[in-house]
């Protein structure tokens, strides 16, 4: 009830339990409950939001309305064919998450497995729309009702996973990087290991002067993740000791906020995240409050529990690895709840939108149909007055990706047009 009227529809409401008074009351009401009552618009409850702790069964679909499934439906007694409370709780707290066994190597739940791509409504945010739909018919039945109107928000997010490719990355790791270089042939690349050590600013990955330029040119916020965690397989950054790297993340967090960036062993390691969020709040000497986790590993309730007890306020991690598109259903940031706990936390989820690597390297697909891809998004979030949170990063701006440059700078423009975007 809260994420629709509060957050989404930016309206307050009352619960009330005792019949005699809502029967009795003269306010705007809805009847939520499994049969009609004497007053107040009526949608037939399930029994979702009425069990105790996350079930594993998967709702069916039983018809469609407004171009989407019904997956809780009601009868024609009901104001709508579909119980939408439970529809926006089951899909906003993840629920189809809880226990999924089906996950890729990175033990992800894969967006291949959700019900949003199974039934092709996975670039929508399918739950806004339903919301929106709630909003008319409540407007209709009560014209007094106001609804005060959200404002459309972007914001772009770098994650440095690995902010040099040579630069202070320690002799040890030079020294090998550079024999492999010299036994593959890979020449250019000794070059730019030699030139990257005497000067950083040479180093491919260091990009983050155009990433800035771009922001400040564009006035669009930008907010980065850095990664902090011990060397590993896949935790490539420098030693969070060194120098350099120390230098230009306190640069950074002086001209833009930034967030933790959990290691790939971190998202269920409540130590480890409270070690590197300590890390990076030494480093830029500020207090961090938002994280996305690397290689968006997620596991309910786990991750979201060492983020609350970390300190941790606003999480950045609900976007698929290998689809762009809306998995919370949402375009709207909203409260996390605790489905196992059965209570509503502090943590807010900013669901994400649109990555690069999912485009380009996932999807393989041209830069001409990425654009289309994120222009189509971008529209979405803008009709709901919603917030787009797009996803690059800094080794995504090296030479040789001017064309991925061109569309990142294309969707920054195209964030501060209050237009849809249209296509040629």
């Amino acid at each position: 009830m809260d994420l629709v009227f509060n957050t989404v529809l930016n309206v307050p409401f009352q619960l009330m339990n005792d019949l005699e008074q809502f029967n009795t009351a003269s306010l705007p009401k809805i009847a939520y409950a499994p049969s009609k009552l004497d007053s107040g618009l009526f949608i037939r409850s399930s029994s979702l939001l009425f069990e105790e702790g996350p079930k594993t069964e998967i709702p069916e679909v039983n018809g469609r309305y407004l171009d989407f499934p019904i997956f809780f439906p009601t009868d024609s007694n009901s104001l709508l064919p579909y119980d939408i409370f439970a529809t926006v709780f089951y899909f906003a707290t993840r629920y189809e998450e809880f226990g999924a066994s089906q996950l890729d190597t990175h033990q992800r739940f894969k967006a291949e497995n959700s019900l949003a791509f199974k039934h092709q409504f996975l670039n929508k945010p399918f739950l806004n729309y339903l919301i929106e739909d709630l909003r008319q018919k409540l407007k209709t039945n009560f014209p007094a009702l106001e609804f005060k109107p959200r404002a459309f928000n972007f914001l772009s997010t770098i994650d440095i996973d690995n902010a040099f490719a040579y630069a202070h990355k320690g002799l040890k790791r030079n020294v090998a990087g550079f024999v492999k270089d010299v036994f593959t042939l890979q020449f250019t690349n000794t070059f730019s290991r030699i030139a990257s050590n005497i000067k950083d600013q040479k180093d491919p990955y260091n990009t983050f002067d155009l990433i800035n330029a771009m922001s400040k040119e564009t006035q669009t916020a930008l907010q980065y993740f850095v990664l902090l965690g011990d060397y590993s397989q896949f935790d490539k950054n420098p030693h969070y000791k060194n120098k350099g790297f120390r230098t230009l993340l306190k640069s950074l967090s002086n001209q833009y906020p930034m967030g933790l960036h959990p290691s790939y062993e971190s998202y269920t390691n409540q130590d480890k995240i409270e070690i590197e969020k300590k890390r990076l709040e030494e480093i830029i000497e500020k207090r961090v409050t938002s994280a996305r986790c690397h290689f968006l590993r997620v596991k309910f309730s786990e991750t979201y529990r060492t983020f609350i007890n970390a300190g941790i306020t606003d999480d950045y991690t609900m976007i698929y690895a290998s689809q762009c598109g809306f998995r919370t259903g949402l375009c709207t940031p909203y409260k996390w709840f605790d489905l196992e706990k059965n209570e509503a936390t502090h943590l807010t989820i900013h669901p994400s939108t649109v990555m690069e690597g999912v485009l380009r390297d996932y999807n393989k697909l041209t830069v001409a149909n990425a654009e289309v891809v994120v222009n189509q998004l971008l529209n979405e979030v803008k009709q709901f007055n919603g917030e787009f949170v797009s996803i690059f990063h800094n080794d995504s701006f090296m030479k040789g990706q001017e064309k991925w440059i061109e569309l990142y700078e294309k969707m920054l423009q195209n964030s501060k047009n209050s237009n849809l975007i249209t296509h040629n």
